[in-house]
């Protein structure tokens, strides 16, 4: 039995139609009434509180010997449960990326910083707490940076400031915006790797970065007995009309440069989680090349999300999310080759332009386009439309995946599409 640690109502339903038998998921209470697990055998679910992890370790325990079933694998889906995640694999005795280096990567300085340190490209960063420390590295780093928090996740409250007015109004969106989420497991405080009993202080402290200009990718491996398997690779399109770090689409397979060596790429990611103190796992990994060189953005011990795995699946057959599940309980051995993608396709964005609550929705003139194979709505009629800064996950209506032929312009496509979707809303 796989068990699968946190994740969405979404995922564990799309889990469990494909593994009925064998995965397991302890969830969050927060989701008992959540109608998308009301398709789900509830003999697998296994609810509880996530603020205690002896609660947690107890409400596993009880389920395994209820049911007399030995875990085999632990999985995890999302970056706010993979701490819960390493210590109860490390309690079950099931092999798991390590906890001191989960943390690492759940803080984005602590990354940064042991990256540097072990020669690994990736970009410079301060913590700064005071307008001074912040106006001083964008001085000295040609007036051009990122604001963002320590923790969290994707393009939320994430802000690119090339005058001192973007930056005063991102650090004003920050004091104003991050109390609000100070329950939100992806604020929480987060160790400091330096000294285990202190934390920064999410609330008053911002990641300020260096801006990295060039193509944006993103990819999967896994890590075994020091050896780099690149699952996937996906190009990233910035969605120019939304706030910075959006991403317009996903193109599977990847368009890399001319020259550009994959060999290079498996080795820095080799290096990049040994560093942080790996030796096994998942990952997921952004990165820009810059002079036909890899720097590494963001790396997180888990598989790619958003559209990623539907459009690798279309593409290929091969479903990551399965792939995952394997992984995790066979020791994150290397998988087998997945087979190579005979044509290009894209996964593009859908986003609303207003808030409100869903009265009214039609995408039968995206359907009728004839380069779609396929749509997922993730919001439909009676859900609730929300807009960033407020909320960034309640902004994505869904997304479609269409095949990219060389006369496709896909920033064109994506304002097509986004304009052929009808949504009715009242407040």
């Amino acid at each position: 039995m796989v068990i699968v640690v946190g994740t969405t109502p979404d995922y564990i339903a799309k889990i469990h139609k494909r593994r009925p038998e064998d995965v397991a998921f302890v969830v969050n209470n927060i989701f008992i009434a959540h109608p998308l697990l009301k398709a789900v055998d509830n003999s697998h679910l296994v609810f509880t509180s996530f603020e205690d992890f002896s609660v947690i370790q107890q409400s596993v325990d009880h389920y395994l010997s209820a049911n007399q079933i030995r875990a085999d694998g632990i999985a995890c889906f999302d970056c706010e449960s993979l701490v819960i995640a390493s210590k109860l694999a490390a309690y079950l005795g099931i092999s798991f990326p390590e906890l001191e280096a989960v943390k690492k990567t759940r803080n984005k300085f602590e990354m940064r910083r042991t990256l540097n340190h072990a020669g690994i490209s990736t970009v410079d960063a301060i913590v700064a707490s005071e307008y001074g420390e912040i106006f001083d590295f964008f001085n000295k780093r040609n007036r051009n940076i990122v604001l963002k928090p320590l923790s969290g996740s994707g393009s939320e409250l994430v802000f690119h400031c090339q005058d001192e007015d973007e930056i005063g109004r991102a650090i004003q969106t920050m004091k104003k915006q991050l109390p609000k989420r100070s329950s939100n497991p992806l604020f929480r405080p987060i160790p400091n790797g330096n000294e285990a009993e202190k934390s920064y202080a999410l609330l008053s402290q911002w990641l300020v970065e260096e801006f990295i200009s060039g193509p944006e990718y993103s990819c999967d491996f896994i890590l075994h007995k020091g050896r780099v398997k690149i699952i996937r690779s996906t190009g990233k399109t910035p969605a120019r009309d939304q706030t910075f770090g959006s991403v317009l689409a996903y193109i599977f397979p990847a368009p890399y440069p001319d020259g550009f060596s994959v060999d290079i790429l498996e080795n820095v990611l080799k290096d990049a989680a040994m560093s942080l103190g790996f030796s096994i796992g998942h990952f997921m990994v952004d990165f820009v090349i810059r002079d036909g060189y890899p720097f590494i953005l963001e790396m997180t011990p888990r598989p790619g999300g958003d559209s990623i795995p539907d459009l690798v699946e279309l593409a290929t057959g091969i479903d990551l999310l399965d792939l995952h599940l394997n992984a995790s309980s066979q020791n994150y051995a290397e998988p087998l080759d997945i087979p190579a993608a005979s044509d290009t396709f894209a996964s593009i964005n859908i986003f609303t332009k207003k808030k409100g609550i869903i009265t009214g929705l039609d995408v039968s003139q995206i359907l009728a386009l004839p380069s779609v194979r396929s749509l997922t709505l993730r919001k439909n009629i009676g859900d609730k439309l929300s807009l960033p800064p407020d909320d960034y996950d309640n902004r994505i209506i869904g997304y479609c995946i269409i095949f990219l032929d060389q006369h496709t312009d896909i920033t064109s496509t994506y304002y097509q599409i986004n304009e052929l979707i009808q949504v009715k809303t009242a407040d």
